[in-house]
């Protein structure tokens, strides 16, 4: 009898427990539902281009009943919600010119889950065009970057209602889906990403789960801009378990470490591993291996960017180092042309005097490359300028001024532009480079914003100053001169947009470098509750040709990238190619 009984209530656990997975799974799509509609009317029907339909205020009311439903009662909530907010639709909207438009994100095959009521009016929105000129949710007057407009912040939320965390998924999900030019190249069905978001965000229940989860999403867009959430993250140390540091400044390059140098004297005298040294695996595991784990969750265009955030930097990050089983590693190291199995001693990010140490040393590094110059001649015969060294203060201040900068840049048999570096002063290259030699301003692409008349679909800029001021008066002829760019994994955004004008300025330009940061156009951010910024890329940036520069990159003419050794000299090796290359040509 007691044998009867377990099975039994076996069995009745076991249908419970099915039951409740189907309840579940029914919740989980009934929010999916919710969220493709809401994101639909929020950004395509009159009411939410007008700012009559309070997308947040409608979302919030409406989810927990929705997610309760049963499938007939949901699509029947979801047809109401539509009826109210398609006043006005009536027809098909205008024809819009293809040739000016992208539309690889437009896909609306998703409407197809649903019956055919539902489908008809999903079907009115989708064909509607706003031509107002408008919209509530855009950002319009050429302002198109800085924050996505009118949505809130709720910088006192705590994490711990459901519907909120809901709602986080649901804007920023709708954002890419709508704002964001490359959803057609992140590499995954997005309407994936929501169905595996969902049960993440319902999960949610701190800060830490919750700052999780939106990294999580930032990661799913593939996309450098994204990275911006990491300075945002209240509980980073804790997410990556970042507990111990290495005593040493590191690079990450073709998936190993190199040792770049030991950060004290006396460390270098304690530590077994030496300035040069090659790190090929850490407690047995290969080292590729253990960087791309643990870059799983560092929101990159690709595995040049992931490289570089697993790099140290100035904020005291070392993501290489995250997730450690302990304080003292074994690692596998080639020296030269040995290979040793030696033990390494971690720093404690709770011990202040080794914080002080750690701080002690990059604030060194960073007082150091503050010396830079933002222009140098080197040799009397070539001009250097340095794009993240050079400032406003130094641009010309008058037309005199502008002249002699000219003739300054005219003399030269050849310039060197390092973009390796975030441009300072982008007026230097938007106005005063192109009239200092001589070149008026040109379309050097393509350069697309979201349409207001189809969010969805992305516009193309013509006006010439766009790309360049429409102001510039040349100063002489054309400089024909060499010119010469410096890129890698750092020439990003704005220093991508301008790596790709200088490379048209003549015919005598070459590109040297590695592949950059692949994400040129205007960064958008929008806010989440919690006093949070989802941070994505806001235009489209194409070549002439139609090539995509996201993800990719500026791709260089001629290809550098520092050996093992020559990452550890600490020498701009890079740089000393480019001369090298300038002094073959004479």
């Amino acid at each position: 009898m007691k044998k009867q009984l377990l099975i039994f209530f076996t069995v009745l656990s076991g249908l419970s427990l099915m039951a409740k997975a189907q309840t579940s799974l029914q919740q989980a799509k009934n929010i999916q539902k919710f969220i493709q509609v809401w994101g639909l009317i929020k950004y395509k029907s009159p009411q939410g281009i007008a700012g009559s339909f309070d997308a947040d205020k409608v979302f919030l009311a409406n989810v927990a009943a929705i997610s309760q439903a049963d499938e007939a009662s949901c699509n029947e909530k979801l047809l109401s919600l539509l009826n109210e907010n398609t006043a006005g639709v009536e027809k098909p909207g205008v024809a819009t010119d293809k040739a000016l438009y992208l539309n690889q994100n437009l896909d609306y095959g998703w409407i197809k889950a649903f019956p055919k009521k539902l489908q008809t009016a999903l079907q009115l929105l989708i064909d509607y065009r706003n031509t107002s000129g408008k919209h509530y949710y855009i950002a319009t007057d050429g302002k198109n970057v800085g924050l996505v407009p009118n949505e809130v912040a709720y910088a006192d939320y705590d994490f711990k209602n459901e519907a909120m965390n809901l709602l986080a998924l649901a804007k920023a999900w709708a954002v890419i889906e709508y704002l964001f030019p490359y959803k057609y190249v992140i590499g995954k069905n997005w309407q994936t990403v929501l169905t595996e978001s969902i049960p993440v965000f319902k999960a949610v229940d701190s800060r830490m789960t919750y700052e999780k989860a939106v990294l999580t999403l930032e990661n799913a867009i593939n996309d450098t801009h994204a990275a911006g959430i990491l300075s945002q993250l209240k509980t980073l140390p804790q997410l990556f378990k970042l507990v111990y540091y290495p005593p040493f400044d590191y690079e990450v390059s073709q998936w190993k470490i190199v040792v770049k140098n030991m950060l004290n004297d006396s460390l270098a005298q304690a530590s077994d591993l030496k300035k040069g040294d090659q790190i090929l695996a850490i407690n047995g595991t290969d080292i590729e291996q253990w960087l791309k784990i643990r870059s799983a969750l560092l929101p990159a265009s690709n595995e040049a960017v992931k490289q570089r955030h697993l790099s140290t930097d100035y904020r005291g990050r070392a993501f290489a180092f995250a997730d450690l089983p302990a304080k003292t590693l074994t690692v596998k190291v080639r020296r030269g042309n040995r290979l040793m199995n030696l033990q390494l001693e971690m720093l404690e990010r709770g011990n202040a005097k080794q914080v002080a140490l750690i701080n002690a040393y990059f604030r060194s590094k960073y007082n150091a490359e503050q010396a830079w110059k933002g222009y140098e001649e080197l040799d009397g015969q070539i001009a250097l300028v340095r794009a993240g060294r050079f400032h406003d203060e130094s641009l010309p201040q008058d037309e005199e001024a502008e002249i002699a900068f000219s003739k300054q840049l005219q003399s030269k048999k050849a310039i060197i532009f390092d973009m390796r570096e975030y441009p300072q002063a982008p007026g230097l290259f938007y106005y005063y480079l192109p009239r200092a030699l001589g070149k008026a301003a040109f379309n050097f692409g393509r350069y697309y914003r979201a349409a207001l008349q189809n969010p969805g679909a992305f516009v193309s800029q013509e006006a010439i100053e766009t790309f360049m001021s429409k102001d510039i008066k040349p100063i002489g002829d054309l400089y024909t001169g060499k010119i010469v760019i410096l890129t890698n994994a750092n020439t990003q955004s704005m220093g991508e947009w301008f790596s790709m004008m200088l490379r048209q300025f003549n015919q005598n330009t070459v590109v040297i470098g590695s592949q950059t940061a692949g994400a040129d156009g205007d960064e958008k951010q929008l806010n989440l509750p919690g006093g949070y910024q989802f941070v994505f890329t806001g235009n489209g940036i194409f070549y002439p040709n139609g090539k995509e520069t996201q993800r990719i990159g500026i791709v260089p003419d001629r290809r550098f990238k520092p050996t093992m050794a020559e990452i550890a000299s600490g020498k701009d090796v890079q740089l000393q190619e480019a001369l090298n290359y300038l002094n073959k040509i004479k």
